[in-house]
């Protein structure tokens, strides 16, 4: 029991933080077929949201492939998850940008009719860094798929935005705009594909 209510309780810290479903307070960056906003507390927080024509049942195993991330997403240069579900994944930046990597704990949880697909770091996951790569030590986020009907589902991307390293405030927020495009258009075009 004890190591139940410890688990529960790492659990809650490690994957909290994430604005809510509810959040409305997001400066919207571009309103098109996905939409994309973000806003700042602790960290510049990121969301992307478009409805696919597929059912939570053929979404989630794509969101669920971590090692296929690389397969999936353009600028995912590798990906790789263990039996712990835990996730490395490097991210290629165009020159002269470093390159950016993550490691972080993946979790599926339940919450009403949605699914989410949460994703967090900590301190013991950022022990070793690759020095050709700035690690991205707060990267936390979550997939969120909201059934709308059988065949329709509000898929949601909600992301830290925070770059570290060399990358320029000025251009953030067009490349929260490029990823958060690149994010759900390669999930869509995967759907299509299968």
């Amino acid at each position: 029991m004890r190591h139940l209510l410890i688990s529960i309780l790492l659990n809650s810290i490690l994957f909290s933080g994430v604005p809510s479903k509810n959040f409305d307070s997001w400066n919207i960056l571009q309103e098109d077929n996905i939409w994309i906003g973000h806003f700042e507390s602790d960290f510049p927080w990121c969301k992307a949201k478009t409805n696919l024509p597929f059912s939570i049942k053929d979404i989630l195993p794509i969101i669920e492939d971590v090692n296929n991330y690389y397969k999936i997403l353009d600028s995912v240069i590798y990906s790789t998850k263990d039996k712990n579900d835990i996730a490395h994944i490097r991210i290629d930046y165009p020159f002269p940008f470093t390159d950016r990597e993550y490691i972080v704990k993946f979790k599926r949880i339940i919450d009403g009719n949605d699914i989410v697909y949460a994703f967090a770091t900590n301190d013991s996951l950022n022990q070793i860094v690759d020095l050709d790569y700035i690690r991205l030590i707060n990267a936390r986020g979550e997939w969120r798929l909201s059934p709308i009907n059988q065949h329709l589902t509000e898929v949601s991307y909600i992301w830290n935005g925070e770059l570290l390293g060399d990358f320029p405030s000025w251009a953030l927020s067009k490349a929260w705009v490029r990823h958060g495009n690149e994010v759900l258009s390669n999930l869509s075009e995967n759907l299509e594909e299968n």
